[in-house]
């Protein structure tokens, strides 16, 4: 039996990980560490009252149209469709096109990647941005745009842990079949780091190599792995590319 790569994204991303690995002549398991959970606020957003919308998520856009009642139509007809949109990465930037709003501007890198963006684009002093994001938040996207760029932070997901990694992924686990996990939030790397102390999998840590977004997740990860390699960029994209390299370079690290 070939290794995998372990991506534990939340879906849908884990699916589409698995999907564009096995592209690549990759085999992979989904194995999701968190679940996306709507929350809407507690008053209906105008959008009279901002200067653009900011997205760091596909969640966010999800949350964002089910707190404006649910429909692509409540975009368009609300006014929404008519403000400058900034999202990172592609697929929350297809996403947001679909539900209704106006085509983004893509920044990449994570929250960081989309601040010089939104500057070169909005001028100093407008009326706040709109910034629909998860309750918990490794980014802070109203830190990063003070004092000249107001934003209005609002939560409409919370990404809640799953029970448990799943039975494929704790046996291919126990026979040593995972090569490499791809990592793209700190909070993925603690889970998943519990997730072996609390199924008695410790043991397995000098076998897995850690494909790391940041170096803030590397740490998160902590040490006793394979080997551990930290993307320059924390794009989907680049982590995919190192996984598929380690796969096919594999023989060289046996």
């Amino acid at each position: 039996m070939a290794p995998f790569i372990l991506s534990v994204r939340p879906e849908p991303d884990c699916d589409l990980d698995v999907a564009a690995l096995a592209r690549r002549g990759v085999t992979a398991l989904a194995a999701p560490l968190l679940a996306p959970r709507l929350i809407g606020p507690d008053t209906r957003p105008d959008p009279a009252g901002y200067s653009g919308v900011v997205f760091t998520s596909r969640h966010a856009v999800t949350g964002l149209v089910a707190a404006l009642g649910g429909a692509a139509e409540n975009v368009g007809q609300g006014g929404w469709s008519r403000l400058p949109v900034f999202a990172v990465g592609r697929a929350t930037a297809r996403v947001a096109r679909m539900a209704g709003f106006a085509a983004p501007q893509v920044g990449h890198g994570g929250g960081a990647g989309l601040v010089p963006l939104i500057c070169a684009h909005i001028p100093a002093n407008a009326p706040p941005l709109l910034w629909p994001a998860a309750r918990d938040r490794g980014f802070d996207m109203v830190a990063a745009l003070a004092p000249d760029r107001a934003v209005e932070d609002v939560s409409v997901y919370a990404m809640e842990q799953t029970p448990r990694l799943s039975d494929d992924a704790l046996d291919a686990l126990a026979y040593g079949k995972i090569l490499a996990v791809k990592l793209m939030s700190a909070r993925s790397a603690t889970l998943f780091c519990a997730q072996l102390a609390e199924n008695g999998m410790d043991h397995c840590r000098p076998e897995i190599i850690i494909i790391a977004g940041s170096e803030t997740i590397a740490a998160a990860a902590g040490d006793g792995w394979r080997q551990t390699y930290i993307a320059k960029r924390p794009t989907r994209v680049r982590l995919l590319a190192i996984a598929s390299l380690l796969y096919h370079r594999r023989e060289v690290l046996d």
